[in-house]
């Protein structure tokens, strides 16, 4: 069985266990039979934040936690079964339910007592915006990545076309809106909301609980990259996943005898890269990591001279938007940062690149400086980059920065 067929079989094994649990959830949700877990909420008795989504990124079980800490609010995680990557999470909340279907998410929610509000969590936006429609209470939706950017209002992905229609009711209609990139801003425009919610620019940060030290010394002769995040294998539509396909880039670095170090993503299908892992056993500057928990990745990651991230525009090659590099942001460039190493990133990356520009922590590149990176490395001044890393550290604190964040709840719930 090859890898494309493998990925068929996981999706096809979870729409049908979907679609045949709705069936008793649709009527144990008529009848509002109980849900385990809500009894020990109810005897908290403090208000609580409901996130909730399809897919849990990173980003949300981080902010949750700093939230906890610095309110009086009970956090609680409603994920898909599908989409709950354990690595992903922390131990902070003080519940965690698993839906496996729309009518056993309405039945959590439904029980979930004082309910302050619900902060969604996308780029997925069908399940939150069945809760948004069928519950009243303040809604928030907070979105890193925006699929209306990535391929334009009609694309040609079946599976897209679905999703659009909900993400822009989420868009129009939430209480207020979480932007973790600049994306959002340009999807109200992109999809005519004029009435927009309110709306917090809110960059991921970089979680104060992981900075790592570093104190390593660069040696031009022994240069080590590390790249931590999502991986995609040759069967892959390169229009899609290009920039995740990484046989070119290794062998550009390979043959510079520079080393580089892959931690896929915890939420990669294993058939995505068990090419990688072969590669590895042959190439001696090719490294291949098991994924990594999030509240450990910085301190692997402090192992290497540099944070790696690639991300190079080809209209020829790749079907993403021109908008979706210019404004796009991803956490591996605020785990490199809490890990102590500076960046180097793909000047085509617009946002991310400035953000690493103001801070001085990183190098921002072109495809073609690839081919002599190990002479541009190698010329700069490393412990200064250090240096500008630490600062960027504490500028950017993800402790210091949750209040803004709990005041926008406060100020949306009065």
């Amino acid at each position: 069985m090859n890898a494309s067929q493998k990925i068929f079989l996981v999706k096809l094994r979870w729409f049908a266990y979907e679609r045949i649990t709705s069936v008793s959830d649709c009527l144990l949700y008529l009848v509002n039979f109980s849900v385990a877990g809500a009894d020990k909420l109810k005897r908290n008795n403090k208000k609580v934040i409901v996130y909730l989504g399809e897919q849990l990124p990173p980003r949300i079980p981080r902010m949750a936690k700093w939230v906890k800490r610095s309110s009086e609010f009970s956090t609680v995680l409603v994920c898909s079964q599908r989409g709950y990557v354990e690595k992903f999470s922390n131990n902070e909340f003080d519940a965690v339910f698993l839906f496996r279907n729309a009518f056993h998410l309405k039945r959590i929610v439904k029980q979930i007592p004082n309910i302050h509000l619900i902060h969604a969590f996308a780029p997925k936006s069908y399940y939150p915006d069945i809760v948004r429609k069928s519950f009243k209470h303040k809604f928030i939706c907070d979105y890193q990545d925006v699929y209306s950017i990535y391929y334009g209002s009609d694309p040609d992905l079946n599976w897209l076309k679905k999703e659009l229609p909900h993400e822009r009711a989420c868009l129009e209609y939430a209480d207020g809106i979480v932007g973790q990139s600049l994306e959002p801003n340009v999807a109200f425009r992109k999809n005519g909301v004029k009435n927009k919610p309110k709306t917090l620019f809110f960059p991921l940060y970089c979680d104060d609980d992981v900075f790592q030290d570093n104190k390593k010394v660069l040696d031009p002769d022994d240069i080590h990259l590390v790249y931590a995040g999502g991986v995609a294998g040759s069967h892959r539509n390169p229009k899609q996943y290009g920039n995740i396909q990484f046989h070119q880039i290794i062998d550009i670095l390979s043959k510079q005898k520079i080393h580089f170090h892959i931690y896929p993503s915890p939420s990669n299908i294993r058939a995505d890269y068990e090419e990688y892992e072969e590669i590895a056993k042959k190439n001696p500057f090719f490294h291949f990591h098991e994924s990594v928990a999030q509240n450990e990745l910085a301190s692997e990651l402090s192992k290497y001279h540099f944070g790696f991230h690639t991300g190079f525009v080809n209209q020829d090659e790749h079907r993403q938007s021109y908008e979706k590099y210019k404004y796009c942001t991803t956490l591996k460039i605020f785990n490199f940062l809490e890990a102590g190493i500076p960046v180097i990133i793909s000047e085509n990356i617009i946002y991310q690149s400035w953000i690493l520009e103001r801070y001085k922590s990183g190098i921002s590149i072109n495809k073609d400086q690839l081919y002599d990176l190990r002479t541009i490395v190698s010329r700069t001044d490393y412990p200064d980059l250090l240096q500008a890393v630490y600062s960027a550290q504490k500028k950017l604190s993800l402790k210091d920065n949750a209040k803004r964040l709990l005041g926008f709840y406060n100020k949306l719930a009065l």
